[in-house]
């Protein structure tokens, strides 16, 4: 059975239901489109693209998802996912994946009309406008090569260059964009009673994201004060992905914060680990109003331990949903864009590789 198939005697039609099929459908789509990427590498490019603009539909439905009173846990995804890549196997010719997505696309059209025709706020309009146009894109692409008259997915293309990814972006898969980082890295901090609950909830969050086919994290550490008031801290995992600041260095500031920073980059300087950037990475690097520092200051205090993720901007949600899950009051701090080094300053932190 198609998603639209699956879909078209549900029932009724308000905001919330359409806002359930569009976010479910471009998960469904992701699973789709990576496997046709395999199948036909011919069209890998342009299969690429299709699944980088469903995977980043995902995320631009997720909030308006939320808004309306939808949520779609992890395991629902990549259930929707698998079901986009068994229906791609099944279909067993190039001619009938575009005759079949034609007729889906043309389906779910109607839809997206009528969100944006009810849509409460200009935001939700530009959403439903936008997945109304990204269904012609590619309905647009199939129909030229049907045609022989390729078009080279152009106007899928110009969809996601208007969105912020460029051609180079658009057709490298999702699991190597994995290891070439997103738009923005964030730290997410969850604090649990103490570092026993904290500990619990890192080896459960490393489980959960080895079992997950759409999750994969770096390092992820564990911060807290011992009996004599230091900070120390361990992590589970690598140090740090290909690109972007490592989470010992991210924990690092977290940890400085009693002493303003000066701890954290004397003891760069001290160890020869590059004292500017850690310095920059301290004022800069985490976007933490005064609040944000007193109440991480707090918790610590009262003996809360943190457990620590770096993230990309794609992974964030799920990442910080799931740390809630567990236990954890969770906060989200952007990271700036600084260039990782080979070492990780010890700042006052006590660590342990685990």
């Amino acid at each position: 059975m198609t998603f639209v198939e699956k879909h078209r005697f549900a029932g009724g039609r308000t905001e919330r239901d359409l806002m359930k099929i569009a976010w479910e459908g471009e998960l469904f789509g992701v699973g789709l489109f990576e496997t046709l990427t395999e199948m036909y590498p011919d069209h890998a490019e342009q299969f690429t693209a299709c699944a980088t603009m469903e995977w980043f539909n995902v995320h631009y439905c997720e909030p308006f998802g939320h808004d309306a009173g939808v949520h779609v846990t992890l395991e629902q995804a990549e259930k929707l996912g698998r079901e986009g890549a068994a229906l791609a196997r099944r279909l067993h010719s190039f001619e009938k994946v575009a005759k079949l997505t034609a007729e889906e696309t043309r389906e779910v059209d109607p839809l997206y009309k009528q969100l944006a025709k009810g849509a409460h706020t200009p935001e939700l309009k530009a959403l439903a406008e936008d997945l109304l146009e990204h269904e012609n894109a590619m309905r647009d692409w199939l129909k030229s090569e049907l045609d022989g008259k390729s078009d080279g997915g152009a106007k899928i293309f110009d969809y996601l260059e208007r969105h912020g990814i460029s051609r180079e972006e658009a057709v490298t898969p999702r699991k190597l964009r994995e290891d070439v980082g997103g738009d923005k890295q964030h730290l997410v901090l969850a604090f649990f009673p103490d570092e026993d609950a904290a500990d619990q909830a890192a080896h459960a969050l490393r489980n959960w994201e080895k079992a997950s086919e759409y999750m994969k994290v770096d390092a992820i550490g564990v911060l807290v004060k011992d009996t004599h008031g230091n900070i120390k801290e361990h992590k589970l995992g690598r140090r740090a992905g290909k690109k972007g600041m490592g989470v010992g260095v991210a924990l690092g500031v977290i940890a400085a914060i009693p002493t303003g920073g000066l701890s954290l980059v004397g003891g760069a300087l001290a160890s020869g680990v590059g004292g500017g950037v850690i310095g920059e990475f301290f004022h800069k690097g985490l976007k933490m109003t005064d609040e944000d520092v007193e109440r991480i200051g707090r918790e610590l205090d009262e003996g809360h331990a943190a457990v620590g993720v770096l993230t990309w901007d794609f992974e964030t949600e799920a990442v910080a949903e799931k740390l809630k899950e567990l236990g954890g009051t969770r906060q989200i701090l952007e990271v700036a864009k600084v260039e990782a080094e080979d070492q990780e300053p010890t700042a006052t932190a006590t660590r342990h590789e685990a």
